[in-house]
């Protein structure tokens, strides 16, 4: 199908910030006549231009927004957001590896140096597309992509997850947490999900084997032989898992974290202090010759989230959502505030259109 964009608008409503800032509030605008760019006819390479029908907010986005190491390759103007589902409306004239075309319905994660999320219409690498199932809606669809990529990436290609395998989730309610949980349970392994007392029977209703109430137990102690082949941290208590890995993990297994102190990025120093204990607690495992340790940042992957919106939709998984927002900037404010509080039950979701 050709690029029809007679039925384009030259100008599009999309959350832009310029000037980094710890408090959303204070960096993002919301424009409401941004031109339409790059528009359907100056689409280069393997890229195609998506209607965004719905976003999902994630911790890395207002991270981002603070500045830091990441600023020097982002563009001037900047859209937030990384999840996106879609239709498709333009194709590049070399976007036709995978199969895509205009009218199909995708889902994405985005590269943080490109185009963002927060938008009406946003430009998408062909590389970074899977196909959206039919049974979900695009504000179900949005929840997954960035989690979905993450979490196929830290238990299968880093904690080289096998089926039987016993997986313990630190932060099984969050936006990954729940995904992992999931995707765990859909590989076939045993998972001990840790949460709070709020999220207990949530954590359960996704499939989890057993449920720690940090509340309660201190999940270090209530595992001391050895038990764990797969330790998935998404909260950034890795430090304190770290510290009895002995006891806790096989000696063959993994410890993998995604997540580092909120201001991680913000300097250099800070972005290399963090550089300098990934490096430290690696050559200490591998010098005592015990589990491995990971700390990495997902990037888009179109093929490794295919293989994970596949298996999730064959289990008939859904995504636990937090809140619908409306694509205001009131409403995606106070998104933005529930995010940074680190209390959301699964994805917040933006309705846009």
């Amino acid at each position: 199908m050709s690029n029809n964009t007679s039925h384009l608008p030259q100008t599009i409503k999309s959350f832009q910030w310029t000037t980094p800032s710890v408090s959303p509030k204070e960096a993002l605008t919301f424009n409401e006549s941004a031109p339409l760019l790059p528009t359907t006819t100056s689409l280069t390479g393997s890229n195609v231009l998506v209607k965004v029908h719905a976003a999902a907010l994630n911790p890395v986005d207002w991270k981002l927004m603070r500045g830091g190491v990441p600023r020097l390759l982002m563009p001037k103007i900047k859209v937030p957001g990384l999840d996106i589902s879609g239709t498709i409306v333009a194709v590049g004239p070399k976007a036709n590896k995978r199969g895509f075309k205009v009218g199909d319905e995708v889902v994405a994660m985005l590269h943080f140096s490109q185009s963002g999320a927060l938008t009406e219409y946003t430009v998408v690498e062909e590389a970074y597309l899977a196909r959206k199932p039919e049974r979900w809606t695009h504000e179900q669809a949005a929840a997954w992509p960035l989690v979905a990529t993450t979490v196929w990436q830290a238990l299968v290609v880093r904690g080289n997850l096998k089926k039987g395998d016993k997986v313990l989730i630190n932060g099984a309610s969050g936006g990954t947490g729940t995904v992992g949980v999931q995707i765990a349970k859909a590989l076939g392994a045993y998972v001990v999900g840790v949460c709070s007392t709020d999220n207990v029977e949530l954590v359960k209703k996704l499939g989890a084997d057993e449920v720690v109430d940090y509340k309660k137990e201190d999940v270090t102690e209530k595992y001391t032989n050895q038990d764990f082949n797969l330790i998935f941290d998404t909260v950034g208590s890795a430090a304190e898992i770290w510290a009895k890995s002995a006891t806790i993990l096989k000696p063959s297994g993994n410890l993998v974290r995604i997540s580092g102190p909120d201001n991680t990025m913000d300097t250099p120093f800070t972005f290399l202090a963090a550089g300098v204990d990934i490096g430290y607690n690696k050559i200490s495992s591998f010098l005592k010759r015990g589990p491995g340790y990971h700390l990495f940042t997902a990037f888009p992957d179109g093929e490794v989230l295919t293989k994970a919106i596949n298996l999730l939709n064959e289990t008939h998984a859904d995504p636990v959502i937090d809140s619908v927002n409306d694509f205001t900037l009131p409403s995606v404010l106070a998104a933005f505030d529930k995010s940074q509080s680190h209390r959301a039950k699964g994805k917040i979701v933006i309705r846009i259109a």
